[in-house]
Formats: structure tokens, C-alpha cells, sequence
């Protein structure tokens, strides 16, 4: 409170008078920081009229002479954020009269990048006051627009940026000049500069929702408007992929045959040498397109062309590395191949991101796609430690659209349950991505015990395990510590998200199959922390799961496999609380806490508050009692009704066992549920099957004209400790 009454006071005065001193030196090398300084105290609101009027003239002065115009926008930048409504509304106008002369200016790129970071500023808070809004797309949007297309060719993706904005929160106002926009941003797909050339992509997936209804007909005639622009971006990619492909395709490939025609690209010399990665550059690009058209909202009801995207997907993934003649450019077209295929699964999961459920109708095709997919950019042979794998790139794609699908799906993405040999190969295909290679879980002997550092001789010791290579006898290699990582994490998610939304649902042989990989992978890795920590050796654990985000999503799996167990198959839960509890000991924090977090989901359920379905109660006699034949007075409990007798065990001398630790180390792992089960005296040695679920509405009570509850036997027991 005394800090705010201080920033309100006189204070706040000092430091705006601060400010304007440090303008004055013309220093713009410090003028960023400088200004974010200033608004972190939140003084400029507080100022009064005069201060604020006083700001705005010394920005104008600023902005009027070409020496002194970078510090001008520093302090406009600050004036648009933290202005009132009123004030804002007062000088928006004049603002962007004043930007639009820093634009058509031979200004620095550094001074063209500030004035159109400050303009999307603008053009975002005048489009939500509807007055302004109007006033500012009638007068002004066109003209920048023209003036972003005339920049110069350094500042060709600040004018994009620029371009996005007005396209953004004024696409009305940008439809006359559809045309023109279209035309550049074609001329920018083909850009070497990927930085560009996602932008000029991003910015033609605009296109279709520029113009208003007057433009444009009727709503029926904006729909059409988008609809074919996806054909036509599908038609061009048809194209290239039928250049690329040549003769690789079989008879039987499916052709477009849409109402799409071809983008009116720049036209490429057949005799170039490099023709193939220029197709495949532009084939790229045009995927680029038809992902950010699909994401884009196009504000109205629109008709999507899926099946048209759907055998463009299939026919671009058909063709694989046995397809291709190595014969003439053959090797050119293996090159290129895995980022075609790449591409081609964005579209995909953009796809499925915006039909969403309604894909569920093709859940057969692509299982059969993600299982064909990775079979055809299967390894070849083993690398060996520290050693990217083949084809790593195209399979962390495959298991990024696949766990996409499972989460839009849910159960209906049939993934591990639709046709037995696409199901079986796609399981294969993620076990395999999960388990580390045969020289990451080496285990050697450590120095020999007979034998003390410095030669001197000493008792006999146990031979302490330590992680080394299997390769002898240098034990030193190089090796890229992030090897395989991005691999085995993404299918390590695929899997998480599939056991989440159909785990029960899934063959038992599938939960067993994890449970044998998981499980002992889990106490493995655990095993080579503690002995690199005990040998005092750097670098840990080896493999793909030097990485914390691949442990901890390893973590999530084994969390996944107690909470959606098989009906027919016990969840781990006893390993899952032993593997979990060692694991908070993790160097990485993330790890660690992930551990302690699901430490507590598996105490509820080891623990519950109310009795498990799986465990039910027994059947509760109630004592009569002689004294109180009606309700019980409010004043005790009778005499009859004590605790252990509701409990069904002896009136006396029996005590509640305490609550089971969580902290159980190796020697538990395999350990009994003795400890774990349900309170209810009685059932200690009964082992419980959370398989079984019982699913059941909520019961609602109804009034008992006699006031004596249920018969006898079946009256609700709460007991709280």
C-alpha cells in the first residue's frame, strides 16, 4: 500500500520527468530497455492530462524529424499499450498517419521492424472499438497495404508481418486488393529463406477470407470462395507430386479429378539439374499453404473438401524407397523423399485437427497409413550408441499425427484394435522406439576390489556395477548425447495417449507386453543412476533417456498403465509405487516432481477415502438396542453401535493399522498388497481386482415414512477418522 500511494504521488511525476531526461540524450541504444523499465512501474496511468498531452507532443516532435524517429516510436510503442480508451481513440488516427510516413520512408530496417510491431498493435485495439474500427479501414488499411508492398526486398517479412495484421483484424478492408497480395506471396513461396517462406505461406491462407459480402456476393459465394482454394492448393500439390514421382506410381494411384486448378507459379526449366529439389521446395510450400488455410477460421460456415485431402495424403505416403528406380535421378528422388512425406503429415494433422471427430469414418485408412508409414522408414540395421538413427525424422512425425488422432478420436481411432496386422505392426513399431539399444543398458565390473587406488593392497569388496559400452576396450567414444530422444519421446506419448483413452478397451497380451518392457526399463534406469552415482561417474544414465523429458514421459506411461488397467490384466500398481517412490530421487527436477505428483495419485488409490468397489463391504448386522429402540440420541453413540462392532470385527482390543509408506525401495518391488488393501477388518488377505469396474448412477434416497432407514443389513456406514 505505501509502495502504490508512493507511485501515485509526487513520485510518479519524477519518474515520467526521468523518462523525458534520458529521451532528450538521444541514446536509442538503451531506450528499449528503458522504456520497459518504465512501464513495469505502472506510473503512466496515473499522470494527469497535462503529463499525458506533454508525452504525446514530445513523441510527435520525435517522430517528425528522421534523426530523431527511432526514440519517437520507443515512446509511441509505450503510448499505445498504456493509453486509455479515450486517448487512445483521440490520437489513434493521427498515429497511423504518422507510421505510415515511417513506412514509405528509406527508414532502417531496424526503424521499418518497430514501426510495423507497433502498427499491429494498433490495428488490434482500434479493431475492438467499432467508431474507430470503421473509420480506420476505410481510410487507412489500404494504404498500407500499399506501401507494405512497395518496401524494399530486406524488409520483405516485416512487410509480410505487417500485411498479416491487416489481413488479421481488417480483412474486409483487404479484399480489393486480393489479387495483388495473392500474386506476391506466390512470388515468396518459392523463397530459400524458410523464415519466409512460412510466412508468405501463412499469409495466402488468409486469402479466401478477405472481402466482405459485397465483394463477394452472398454467403453461399464465400463458402465457394474457400472451398476452392484448398482444390486449388490440392490440385498444385497433385501436380508436384506426379513431377516428382514420375514413373514411381502404380496403376492404381488415384488421380485428382476437382474442380481445383494449378497456382500460377513462377515456370521452372525442365533442363535444370536441381528441377527435382526445386519441385520438391514448391511442394513443400504448397503444403505449407493448405495447413494454414485449414487452421485459419474462415467466420462462416464452409465446405470442406476431406476426401480430396485424404487421397492426396495416401497417395503421397504410397510411394516408398522400394518403389523408386535408383536408375537416372532416382537417388535424387530417394533423397528428397522422407521431407515429402513429412510435409504431407502436417497436412494430415491439420486435417484431423480441424474435421476432428468427423474423421472417425476414415479410422481404417489411417490405421493402415501410420502402420505402412513406419514400416517403410524402418532402420535398416542397429547404430550404436550416441548414434542417430535412420529415418528418425519421418517417425517422430508418424507418432506426433498418431497421437493426435487417438486425442481427437478417443477410442474410436481403433488404433491397437481395428485389423490384427496393421494393430500388431504399429505396436511393434512404438515397443521398439521405446526400448533403448542393447549398449545403453550394459552393465560392466568396476575397478577390481583387490586392488586399492595407489597399489596398495586392501580388503577384498563387492564389485560395484557401473554403465560402459559394450564395445572393448575404449571405453571412450563420441557420441551425441541427444540421439534418438525426439524419437522415443514421441512414442512414448503415442503410447501414453492411447492407454489413456482405450487402455481398457485394449487385449490383455498388450498390457503385458508393456508391463514387461515398462517395468523392468523403469528399475533399469534407475539402477544405472544410482551405480553412476555410487562410481561418481558423469553422464548417468545413457541413451535416449538421458534426456528428462524422455524419463518423465516414461514415468507418464507407467502412470497411464495404473490408472486405465485391463479388465483382465491387474494394473502395477505395487512396482508403479516402488519405481515412483525411487525415482523422486532424479537429478532433474522436472522428473522428480512429475514422481512425487504421481507418488499421491497412487496413495488415493492405495488409500481411498471412501471403500473401493473393488473391495465391497460386508454385510453390517446392527445390535438392538434395548434402551434406544428408535433413532439414537444426538447426546452419544449407543452402546450397542461402537466402531468395531459397525466394522464387523471384535468390540475391542483391535486398533486401525496405520498408513502403508510410500517410500518402498527395491526390495519391495515385487512386494504383496498385504499392506495396501481396504481397512475393512477381515479382507486383509484378499487381493483386489481394479479391473473390475461398476458402473452406477448415483443412488437418491427416498424419504422413509418410518424414519428407520434401509432393513436391516444394508444401512450406509460413514466413519470418520
Amino acid at each position: 500500500m505505501a509502495t502504490s500511494a508512493w507511485l501515485h504521488g509526487p513520485a510518479a511525476m519524477r519518474l515520467t520527468e526521468g523518462l523525458v531526461s534520458v529521451l532528450k540524450e538521444q541514446r536509442p541504444e538503451y531506450l528499449p530497455a528503458l522504456l520497459a523499465n518504465y512501464r513495469e512501474h505502472g506510473v503512466f496511468s496515473t499522470q494527469g492530462a497535462s503529463t499525458v498531452g506533454g508525452l504525446v507532443g514530445f513523441s510527435n516532435a520525435k517522430l517528425s524529424s528522421s534523426k530523431t524517429r527511432f526514440e519517437g516510436l520507443c515512446l509511441l510503442s509505450m503510448l499505445v499499450k498504456d493509453s486509455s480508451s479515450d486517448l487512445f481513440q483521440q490520437h489513434c488516427i493521427s498515429w497511423l498517419r504518422s507510421l505510415q510516413q515511417v513506412i514509405q520512408s528509406q527508414a532502417p530496417v531496424q526503424t521499418i521492424q518497430l514501426a510495423v510491431h507497433i502498427l499491429k498493435d494498433l490495428l488490434q485495439y482500434s479493431s475492438q472499438l467499432a467508431e474507430l474500427a470503421r473509420e480506420v479501414g476505410l481510410n487507412s488499411i489500404l494504404g498500407f497495404l500499399t506501401s507494405l508492398l512497395a518496401l524494399k526486398a530486406e524488409c520483405e517479412m516485416v512487410a509480410m508481418e505487417g500485411m498479416m495484421a491487416c489481413m488479421t483484424y481488417y480483412p474486409r478492408a483487404c479484399g480489393s486488393l486480393r489479387d495483388k497480395l495473392g500474386a506476391y506471396f506466390l512470388s515468396k513461396m518459392d523463397s530459400t529463406n524458410k523464415k519466409t517462406q512460412e510466412m508468405a505461406c501463412q499469409c495466402y491462407g488468409r486469402l479466401p477470407c478477405l472481402g466482405g459480402l459485397l465483394e463477394r456476393g452472398v454467403s453461399a459465394g464465400r463458402t465457394e470462395g474457400w472451398t476452392n482454394h484448398i482444390h486449388c492448393l490440392v490440385a498444385s500439390a497433385n501436380s508436384l507430386l506426379a513431377q516428382i514421382y514420375n514413373s514411381s506410381e502404380t496403376d492404381g494411384t488415384v488421380q485428382y479429378e476437382g474442380p481445383g486448378v494449378d497456382l500460377a507459379f513462377p515456370h521452372l526449366d525442365q533442363s535444370d539439374p536441381l528441377l527435382l529439389l526445386q519441385l520438391q521446395h514448391r511442394y513443400t510450400a504448397v503444403c505449407l499453404a493448405l495447413k494454414h488455410t485449414l487452421r485459419v477460421d474462415p467466420a462462416s460456415a464452409v465446405r470442406l473438401p476431406v476426401r480430396p485431402v485424404i487421397n492426396l495424403v495416401c497417395r503421397a505416403l504410397a510411394v516408398n524407397l522400394k518403389s523408386i528406380n535408383l536408375t537416372g535421378d532416382g537417388s535424387v528422388r530417394i533423397l528428397i523423399l522422407p521431407i515429402i512425406h513429412i510435409n504431407t503429415l502436417e497436412v494430415l494433422s491439420a486435417l484431423i485437427t480441424v474435421v476432428q471427430s468427423g474423421m472417425v469414418q476414415y479410422a481404417a485408412v489411417l490405421q493402415r497409413l501410420f502402420s505402412q508409414t513406419l514400416s517403410a522408414w524402418t532402420p535398416p540395421h542397429e547404430t550404436s550408441l550416441g548414434q542417430q538413427r535412420a529415418y528418425s525424422s519421418v517417425r517422430v512425425s508418424v507418432y506426433r499425427t498418431l497421437e493426435l488422432w487417438v486425442q481427437v478420436a478417443g477410442a474410436s481411432a481403433s488404433i491397437l484394435e481395428g485389423s490384427p496386422g496393421h494393430s500388431e505392426l504399429l505396436f511393434s513399431h512404438l515397443l521398439g522406439d521405446i526400448t533403448p539399444g542393447a549398449e545403453s543398458v550394459k552393465l560392466r565390473a568396476g575397478l577390481s576390489a583387490d586392488v586399492v587406488p595407489g597399489g596398495k593392497p586392501g580388503p577384498r569388496r563387492t564389485k560395484p556395477l557401473v554403465i560402459a559400452d559394450a564395445v572393448a576396450p575404449s571405453l571412450q567414444r563420441k557420441g551425441d548425447l541427444l540421439a534418438n530422444q525426439d524419437t522415443c519421446l514421441s512414442a512414448l506419448r503415442a503410447l501414453r495417449q492411447i492407454i489413456l483413452t482405450s487402455g481398457t478397451l485394449l487385449k490383455d497380451d498388450i498390457h503385458k507386453r508393456l508391463h514387461d518392457v515398462v517395468l523392468p526399463l523403469c528399475v533399469r534406469l534407475q539402477q544405472q543412476q544410482t551405480s553412476s552415482n555410487t562410481a561418481c561417474e558423469s553422464g548417468g544414465i545413457s541413451g535416449q533417456y538421458s534426456s528428462a523429458l524422455s524419463r518423465r514421459e516414461l514415468y507418464r506411461l507407467l502412470l497411464a498403465l495404473v490408472l486405465v488397467p485391463s479388465p483382465f490384466w491387474p494394473p502395477p500398481l505395487t512396482c508403479a509405487v516402488s519405481i515412483l517412490s525411487n525415482g523422486r530421487t532424479d537429478h532433474t527436477l522436472k522428473v522428480s516432481a512429475f514422481c512425487t505428483e504421481a507418488l499421491t495419485i497412487c496413495n488415493s488409490l492405495l488409500h481411498p477415502r471412501t471403500p473401493s468397489i473393488a473391495l465391497p463391504l460386508p454385510s453390517l448386522t446392527l445390535k438392538p438396542n434395548p434402551t434406544a429402540p428408535g433413532v439414537p440420541s444426538s447426546q452419544g453413540p449407543a452402546p450397542g453401535l461402537t466402531l468395531p462392532t459397525l466394522l464387523g470385527g471384535p468390540s475391542s482390543g483391535s486398533s486401525f493399522p496405520t498408513r502403508h509408506s510410500l517410500g518402498l525401495g527395491h526390495a519391495s518391488l515385487l512386494g504383496s498388497l498385504e499392506n495396501h488393501l481396504s481397512l475393512v477388518p477381515g479382507l486383509q488377505g484378499q487381493a483386489p481386482t481394479p479391473g473390475d469396474m461398476i458402473l452406477s448412477p448415483r443412488t437418491h434416497h427416498q424419504p422413509d415414512p418410518a424414519g428407520l432407514g434401509p432393513p436391516e443389513g444394508q444401512r450406509p456406514v460413514f466413519v470418520r477418522l
